[in-house]
């Protein structure tokens, strides 16, 4: 399959809503939240807007609608990776939540012993050096690939893989009100508070789409409306394919009891059926036995569906940066397996680039 890149640069400000919604005449001064990076489905509808328009479609002759892009269910022929977060054009990942951090100083959580809790016989995470007082895990940060391939490899990244999420970007509050037409005054109770986000100028985004004719003229494709308000991003459209920022599949070999041991890392977010499950026993078609996790607070995925013009029923999925701790047979079958799942998106909705996982390595406490 064909893979161009497609990078995105804010203009201005983005409001990415997630799943919390304005709420018409309460009391008290909350405001609404913007996500960033946004979800894949966002991202999606803007690029298939704009393949759309340059093959002649408009709202006033949607006949014209090209088959390859699919509906507002399914992606036709298209397909996605991503979104991945850039900083100086270098891909930066969610920290995996296996990481604690105090100072300049890290740790990595494995699977304890086992203990009996309200799911029964459980493994919990566990500090795995001695100490631990004053870590935390790192929320809300990203992690450089070169740090990222540290960590699946079984080591720790370097203070300065770690990026903070004020150099990415800034929380900008906008307060509106809704202005009459007729009147061109403000409407009683139409006041609302927004949180638009305000990338760094050296932060971008990155998704790659596969799929697309190669007759298909992309060229013309320079700036889009994204996100709500319509706030315009500059894009950049060129060959690429998703393998180029991933780290490289690490070495997976037996510890001292013969035993493979490896996690199951999310790159984006976890849309999985039923959810729970997924939880439990990890995301489906992963070889071996799912011993621990360590998973972060759920999302919310909306939207629009411009179809039927109503709000799509809102989703919960996992944050990137959870993860699933299992161990397996030394057997070479599972070696290329997970060698095969290292970078896939897994279904369901692997198409629209939700569930993408890579593999790394754990030791059992000694």
């Amino acid at each position: 399959m064909n893979w161009s890149k497609w990078s995105f640069e804010a203009l201005d400000t983005f409001f990415f809503r997630g799943g919390v919604s304005f709420h018409a005449g309460e009391g008290g001064y909350s405001s609404v939240q913007s996500l960033f990076p946004p979800f894949i489905t966002t991202l999606q509808g803007a690029v298939r807007y704009s393949l759309a328009i340059k093959r002649g479609w408009s709202p006033e002759k949607p006949n014209l609608w090209p088959k390859e892009l699919g509906d507002s269910d399914n992606l036709g022929k298209i397909q996605f990776k991503g979104p991945y977060l850039l900083y100086k054009n270098k891909p930066y990942f969610p920290a995996p939540l296996l990481l604690l951090k105090k100072g300049k100083d890290f740790l990595r959580l494995v699977p304890g012993s086992k203990v009996r809790c309200d799911l029964g016989e459980v493994r919990l995470p566990v500090i795995a050096d001695e100490g631990g007082e004053g870590y935390k895990v790192i929320e809300g940060e990203y992690i450089s690939r070169e740090g990222l391939q540290e960590v699946i490899q079984g080591g720790l990244p370097n203070e300065e893989d770690i990026l903070p999420r004020d150099k990415v970007y800034f929380n900008e509050p906008r307060i509106g009100l809704e202005r009459s037409d007729k009147t061109r005054t403000a409407k009683e109770g139409h006041l609302y508070y927004v949180v638009h986000v305000r990338p760094q100028k050296e932060t971008s985004l990155a998704i790659y789409v596969g799929g697309i004719p190669d007759d298909w003229d992309t060229s013309g494709i320079k700036a889009i409306p994204l996100g709500g308000e319509g706030r315009l991003a500059r894009v950049e459209v060129a060959t690429g394919f998703p393998e180029e920022v991933l780290p490289s599949f690490p070495k997976i070999y037996p510890d001292k009891d013969g035993k493979l041991r490896f996690f199951a890392l999310l790159l984006t977010p976890g849309w999985f059926e039923p959810l729970d499950t997924a939880i439990l026993q990890g995301p489906p078609g992963i070889p071996g036995t799912m011993v621990s996790a360590c998973i972060g607070k759920c999302l919310y995925v909306g939207g629009w569906d411009l179809k039927k013009q109503e709000p799509r029923p809102l989703v919960p999925v996992l944050p990137p940066g959870s993860l699933w701790f299992y161990e397996a047979e030394n057997r070479e079958d599972i070696k290329e397996k997970l060698s095969k799942l290292h970078g896939q998106c897994l279904e369901p909705r692997g198409d629209y680039g939700f569930n993408q996982i890579i593999i790394g390595r754990w030791e059992e406490i000694k």
